[in-house]
């Protein structure tokens, strides 16, 4: 064990995992996170989990872990959004984020931890490194970097400044991210991470820790490009085009067109490469395009007391 002020109880740290319907996966995060050098708590969110997530849990008996059940499935943005509020209104300084499917290395922690004393908390939030089962980066999970930043911590410090990252392994620093709106709920899956995260950094820098590392077990090592995706995940991809039309329509004008066009070029490209099911994955391309003109999502804020 590490001799640190985490381990001393001075500052307080939330592991935020949302599950639904992946125990064996489960269980292998909660020992993963439970036998890190530096202690958490666990705020498990539930989608209402019907493969006894529950009551595997219940099994364990450990008062680190804090159960919570949605009472339905709210998507991966609705889980996350409901995590960092407990969080928020919990008290605690940090909430590290992550799927249920997300095994860090047994430092992985300790290293965000350290980085974090070395920016004396000047940062947004920090994202772990995040590596596919035979060692590979994980393409669902590439940060977006900003520029090289300050050479001496990236070369002294393994820190590299980036605009956004998902939510496998993202460390964020509540005493800012507390006055910022929660992650939107209404997203259901995809693109509640980028908005989140690229949002939380606009006035304090963000930082990947090459030091810290995570292994997603996803079944295969892609992203989420349409013309690609398997058969039966495209009608999800509705959510991503719907969630990134709304998000560049905030931006303005000129990044709504910019998407539009994108959009049109794409619908293109599945004409000509995709190896199967080439009208449905147009028609998602478009509907959720369209939807994502008209989306108002509700924007919600955690209640604090200061």
């Amino acid at each position: 064990m590490t001799d640190n002020k985490a381990k001393k109880g001075t500052i307080k740290i939330a592991t935020v995992v949302v599950t639904y319907n992946r125990l064996e996966l489960l269980k292998e995060n909660l020992k993963a996170v439970l036998d890190q050098t530096v202690d958490s708590d666990i705020l498990l969110i539930d989608n209402a989990s019907t493969d006894g997530t529950k009551e595997y849990v219940e099994s364990l008996k450990n008062d680190r872990i804090g159960y919570y059940n949605t009472g339905k499935n709210i998507g991966g943005a609705g889980g996350f959004s409901a995590g960092v509020r407990l969080a928020i209104e919990g008290g605690y300084d940090y909430a590290w984020l992550m799927d249920d499917d997300s095994i860090p290395e047994a430092d992985a922690l300790e290293s965000l931890v350290k980085k974090a004393a070395v920016l004396k908390n000047q940062f947004s939030f920090l994202s772990s490194l995040v590596r596919w089962t035979d060692g590979s980066i994980a393409k669902m999970n590439v940060q977006e970097a900003r520029d090289f930043g300050d050479l001496d911590l990236l070369d002294h410090e393994r820190l590299l400044t980036i605009r956004r990252c998902s939510f496998v392994g993202c460390f964020v620093n509540l005493s800012l991210a507390k006055k910022e709106a929660l992650p939107i709920a209404d997203f259901f899956i995809y693109g509640d991470d980028v908005e989140y995260t690229r949002r939380i950094q606009k006035d304090v820098p963000a930082y990947l820790d090459l030091d810290s590392v995570i292994v997603h077990k996803m079944g295969a090592n892609e992203g989420t490009d349409i013309i690609t995706i398997p058969a039966e995940k495209v009608e999800r991809y509705y959510y991503d085009r719907r969630n990134s039309m709304y998000m560049a329509k905030v931006k303005g004008i000129m990044p709504l067109l910019r998407e539009i066009r994108d959009d049109i070029k794409l619908s293109r490209r599945i004409g000509k490469e995709a190896a199967d099911n080439k009208a449905l994955r147009k028609k998602m391309l478009r509907t959720g395009a369209v939807a994502g003109l008209f989306f108002k999502p509700h924007i919600e804020y955690a209640n604090i007391n200061e």
